[in-house]
């Protein structure tokens, strides 16, 4: 039973060991950056509630108009405007209506941000940064969502939710259970 139980524990967290890695520096790394600066916010201007305009236009803004309000509502320098119809599986701007216009920006110390806008009412509904992306890359780690990493439910986190409590669980047992 002894030798079963330490076999058992032995190959289980050999089985788990990464992925409990990826867990542990994924926890790290958040507990490291503050979210608002991951969400963008400090390209707000203060005092503006630049995020939530609620004037809805019929039409689109134009590309000029859109570029005007991103310069008066961020601190950043947009450089140019595409218009997003699509949507794309695992996108940065996944979970919005739309279209959008993602706004291709550069801050202060020339890093490429990008914002995305509602096109008829000219509000930020996001900002993109590298800082983002790590953190998006690291959340998909976390939940085992490797693609759309939006589904905290699936399968895969619940399989190795499973078998890492199995192997604290058979640990504690085997260190308790000494000759």
């Amino acid at each position: 039973m002894k030798i079963a139980l330490r076999n058992f524990h032995k190959y289980i967290s050999l089985l788990i060991s990464v992925q409990l890695l990826l867990w542990t520096i994924s926890g790290i790394y958040f507990s490291f950056n503050k979210i608002e600066n991951v969400r963008g916010e400090q390209y707000l201007v203060k005092g503006l509630d630049a995020l939530k305009q609620s004037s809805e236009l019929s039409e689109k803004l134009s590309f000029e108009e859109s570029i005007k309000i991103i310069e008066e509502r961020t601190t950043l320098n947009p450089i140019s405007v595409v218009l997003i119809e699509d949507l794309m599986r695992g996108s940065e701007y996944r979970g919005r209506e739309l279209p959008l216009y993602k706004v291709v920006s550069i801050n202060e110390d020339d890093e490429e941000i990008n914002v995305y806008q509602n096109p008829f009412s000219g509000e930020v509904v996001a900002i993109r940064s590298t800082q983002w992306r790590i953190w998006d890359l690291m959340w998909g780690l976390h939940i085992m969502d490797w693609v759309d990493r939006d589904n905290i439910g699936n399968i895969w986190l619940k399989i190795f939710s499973f078998i890492a409590l199995f192997s604290s669980v058979s640990g504690i047992v085997l260190f308790f259970y000494r000759k």
